[in-house]
């Protein structure tokens, strides 16, 4: 257990080395980063201060002999997730209690207060125990390294942090749907702080986004607690298929163009979402739906597309005015049904159209993975292939190449 718990460590230390070192890259002195600066999140030191946190912690359990069996780790994820729903729902009370100056406020508040307490002192077992469900699923799939004194060994080792997301400032030109910039902002940002840094890029003749993300891949990963538990595993593993990619020639052409960003995304969307299927089928989570098929009283995901294929209509024309009034209108459209976006602009589609997987997405991509995935014996395999795609061309030969074999 010692060495490899320490194998694990060493592994750990080069790859953050690495990522710090592309996380520390200094960003293009143009106007854009000017307007961002004063809010950019520093994700070197992020991941330098969790980092040892977390490794700290590990080598501390691994002498506090702080075992569980099978059983009571599937119990303390669940009660974990059960604390998150039961906050989100006092938290949405407190609101309520507070907006209406109602009594009981301090009652409700106390209580939520309690219960994130209690959450917290089981966090870092949670996180321990659903990278090491992860790290089972990746060795069944042969996602492993070999190394002299050790095989199958994950690299890089699954290692993930619960905490509050930064947001993301988001640009596109305007005449066309295309991620020019994308940087990491605080968390901590006011709506009236967001709504300037908008306008003043806006103002440079861009569309603007500052959006929110459920996880980055940092290192550790940076993951949202506020998800389900399936969700929760789709996202870990998402963010660790990136890191994987990063060591391979996918990843290390992911902002070579928009198309290969959108191979990157869509592929880690695809295998984290599967894979977080195979450990929630394995250790019994509860389910969310009632498993009843219902016609929707409206297709979001329909409605989506359909706005994205006018909007590009509308930019293919030059008609650029008329693609944003149509935007904002189609915006206005979409809460009267329940779905609220703060803004529907070139940036939102640019951000969201990266994961071909999306119903924002016209791109391809998505169908061609699809197919790759069909045609792949295991996870496990789709994965190695895709991994060494360094172009677009790449990904169209491995098709043909498939179609004829």
């Amino acid at each position: 257990m010692l060495r490899k718990q320490i194998t694990k460590l060493l592994l750990a230390l080069l790859i953050l080395s690495c990522l710090t070192l592309v996380a520390d890259s200094p960003y293009k002195a143009n106007s854009i980063y000017g307007i961002a600066r004063p809010h950019i999140f520093s994700v070197a030191r992020w991941e330098v201060e969790h980092f040892f946190n977390k490794w700290s912690r590990e080598i501390r359990d691994l002498y506090g002999g702080q075992d569980l069996s099978r059983e009571e780790r599937i119990e303390l994820v669940e009660k974990y997730f059960g604390l998150q729903r039961e906050i989100e729902r006092l938290e949405s009370e407190v609101k309520g209690a507070a907006a209406a100056s109602t009594d009981g406020q301090r009652d409700l508040e106390a209580r939520l207060a309690s219960l994130r307490k209690e959450q917290a002192r089981d966090e870092n077992r949670v996180e321990d125990i659903l990278e090491a469900q992860i790290s089972g699923a990746l060795a069944d799939e042969g996602l492993t390294l070999r190394l002299i004194w050790k095989t199958g060994l994950v690299f890089p080792p699954v290692d993930f942090e619960f905490d509050t997301l930064p947001h993301v400032l988001v640009v596109s030109p305007r005449y066309e749907i295309r991620v020019i910039e994308k940087l990491p902002l605080e968390p901590k940002l006011s709506l009236e702080e967001i709504a300037e840094i908008e306008a003043r890029v806006e103002r440079l003749g861009y569309s603007a986004l500052v959006t929110t993300v459920s996880g980055v891949a940092t290192y550790p990963s940076l993951v949202s607690q506020r998800a389900s538990l399936e969700s929760t595993l789709s996202l870990i593993a998402h963010e660790w298929f990136h890191q994987y990619l990063f060591f391979r020639p996918l990843g290390r052409h992911y902002g070579a163009s928009y198309l290969m960003t959108t191979i990157n995304e869509t592929a880690a969307s695809m295998a984290g979402s599967e894979l977080a299927s195979l450990v929630f089928d394995r250790y019994g989570g509860e389910e969310t739906a009632d498993g009843v098929e219902r016609e929707p009283a409206f297709d979001f995901n329909r409605a989506m597309r359909e706005i994205r294929l006018a909007v590009d209509r509308y930019l293919a024309q030059g008609e650029i005015e008329a693609a944003e009034r149509f935007m904002e209108e189609q915006r206005q459209l979409l809460a009267s049904h329940g779905y609220h976006i703060r803004r529907l602009n070139q940036a939102y589609f640019a951000f969201h159209g990266s994961y071909a997987d999306s119903p924002t997405s016209i791109s391809p991509i998505g169908g061609q993975l699809e197919s790759l995935r069909q045609r792949s014996a295991s996870l496990g395999e789709f994965v190695r292939a895709v991994a060494q795609i360094s172009s677009y061309r790449d990904l169209e030969e491995l098709l043909e190449r498939d179609e004829g074999s």
